[in-house]
Parts: structure tokens; sequence; C-alpha cells
């Protein structure tokens, strides 16, 4: 059984897929590089929909484990706090999911981050990378107005982001009995 938090990521990563079919039915390379932004676009929200994923999944998990508590009191400061937390959390990288998970629910979903090559560690890695990459796209072309910069995500890197962010929630949701 997949969460709700699953199911709110699939349908972020749904206007993901319509930035990446518009960039690929442009018609000639001149169009395409004039466009680069679809690009940079389809990146920032995958990444948002990760941070959407991780929002959503941690309230809804401790969500869970409140609902057996009688302490109304308790329940109310635990979800304030959680509230707080997830308003801070921006761009949830590694660190920041591990220590939230931690402090909430008692676990570290980092450490499920596994599936086919991919090590808890190397997950963790390549996560932190993706989410770098998202902050240049933003920054960077923001910044310096450098027409280089626009480039900075190349076509098959934004495969391979889509493919890893989707595997990466498909995993850290399969953890839900473990909570």
């Amino acid at each position: 059984m997949t969460s709700r938090a699953y199911a709110i990521f699939e349908t972020g990563m749904q206007d993901v897929v319509k930035l990446i079919q518009l960039f690929d039915n442009l018609e000639s390379n001149e169009h395409r590089q004039q466009y680069e932004v679809l690009k940079r676009a389809a990146l920032v929200m995958t990444a948002g929909a990760w941070e959407t994923y991780i929002e959503a999944f941690a309230v809804e998990q401790v969500d869970a484990k409140l609902t057996n508590s009688e302490d109304e009191f308790t329940k109310a400061y635990i979800r304030r706090r959680l509230d707080h937390e997830i308003n801070r959390l921006h761009n949830p990288t590694s660190d920041k999911v591990k220590k939230l998970f931690v402090e909430f629910l008692g676990v570290d979903i980092t450490e499920s981050w596994r599936w086919n090559n991919y090590t808890p560690k190397d997950a963790r890695e390549r996560l932190d990378k993706w989410l770098k990459m998202r902050g240049d796209a933003v920054h960077q072309v923001c910044q310096s107005f450098d027409p280089k910069n626009a480039h900075l995500i190349k076509r098959d890197d934004l495969d391979k982001a889509v493919r890893f962010f989707g595997d990466l929630v498909r995993v850290t949701d399969g953890e839900t009995s473990k909570l």
C-alpha cells in the first residue's frame, strides 16, 4: 500500500514529464538551446516534488503514531514542533531528512535507501548532488545571467534525476511498516 504522500509525489512528477516532453518535442537544436529553461524547470520541479513528498510522508507517519495517544496536549505539542521543523526543511538533503525522521520517529530513514546498485551511503550522496544541481540551476543562472549556466542540466542527467527520485520515494515509502 502506498502512502498519500506517494500519490502527491506522483502528481507532481506528471508536470515534470510534461516539461520533458515539451523539450523533447522542440524541432531543432536551435529551439532546444533557446528553451533550456524547460530542463532546469523540470529538475527544480522534481526536487520540489521530493520536498513535498518528505513533508507529507513525515506528517503521515507522525500522525499514525499519534493516533493511539489520548494525551491531547502531547499530540498538539508534537504536531506544532513537526510543523515548525517542516517549515524550516527547505531543500531536504540527506542530513535534513535523517534528522527529521530520527527526531520525530526514532528511525534513520536514510539507512533504508538501498536499491539496485545504490547503498544508503551512495543514495545519500546522490540525493545531495541532485539537490546541489537544483540549487545551481536556480541560483547561478539568476545571479550571473551567464548564458553558459543555462546548460547546466544535460538531457540524460534529467532522466537520471527523475529515475533516482522516483526510486528514492518508492524505497522510502516502502518503510511505512517499520516506522
